[in-house]
Parts: structure tokens; sequence; C-alpha cells
């Protein structure tokens, strides 16, 4: 059996140039956001631009636009801020390259909470004011 010499250290620096990847990369990386939160932002997203439907006549489609889909925003809008602030929570204490996925994730519940406010908040301001 053969060892190579200054295995450990090649080993070190091999360690060390990777976590100087991570860090320095902190694109997009859907695999680390993870399939749920995708799924539960994408949602979001996609309920938008219902607002625009969501004075129908409560006949087929309508109760879709009219009494579901603003009933379902109200949940997402607090799920997301929920997990904005678990990630803020577990960010504490971890390592740089584990801060960056978590921050990027807040980062990107936060918009997506953001934006259904914006959208949605006007359309219930309507509602509580008439």
């Amino acid at each position: 059996m053969r060892v190579s010499p200054g295995g450990a250290e090649d080993y070190q620096l091999r360690h060390l140039q990777s976590k100087r990847r991570d860090e320095v990369t902190m694109g997009l990386n859907l695999k680390q956001i993870g399939g749920m939160r995708l799924t539960l932002v994408g949602l979001s997203l996609l309920s938008l631009p219902m607002v625009f439907f969501a004075d129908m006549q409560p006949h087929g489609m309508g109760v879709l636009t009219a009494y579901i889909i603003p009933a379902v925003v109200v949940l997402f809008f607090f799920v997301l801020m929920l997990d904005a602030l678990m990630n803020r929570v577990f960010m504490i204490e971890q390592p740089p390259g584990e801060q960056g996925v978590r921050r990027q994730r807040m980062w990107l519940d936060l918009i997506a909470g953001i934006g259904i406010l914006v959208v949605w908040g006007s359309y219930f301001r309507t509602l509580l004011q008439g």
C-alpha cells in the first residue's frame, strides 16, 4: 500500500478550496432552496395575477377566484413569513456557507411575501373599507 506524501495536507487544501468556492458562488441553487419552499413561492407568485379576477361572480370558476384563492393567499403569506423567521433563527451560529443558503431562502420568502402584501393587500383593504 502506497501513501502519497502530504496526503493530509492535500485533503486540507482541497477542502479549503471547495469551501472558498462555496462561499464565492452565491447563485440561485434550486436544490438548496428545497422543493416544498419552491412550491410555496411558486404558488404564491401564481396567485398574484388572480387578484384581477377576484371580483368575478361566484359561479363555476368564479368560486375559485372569489373565495378559495383569497383565503389561501392569507395562509401563504403567514407561512412565508414564518419560514423567513425560522431561516433567520437557524442562521445563528452556523458556518458562513450555511448562513448564505439560509439567507437566500429568507430573502426569497420575504420577496414573495412582499409581493403578496402589495398586490393582495390593496384588494383586502377595499373589502374592509366597503
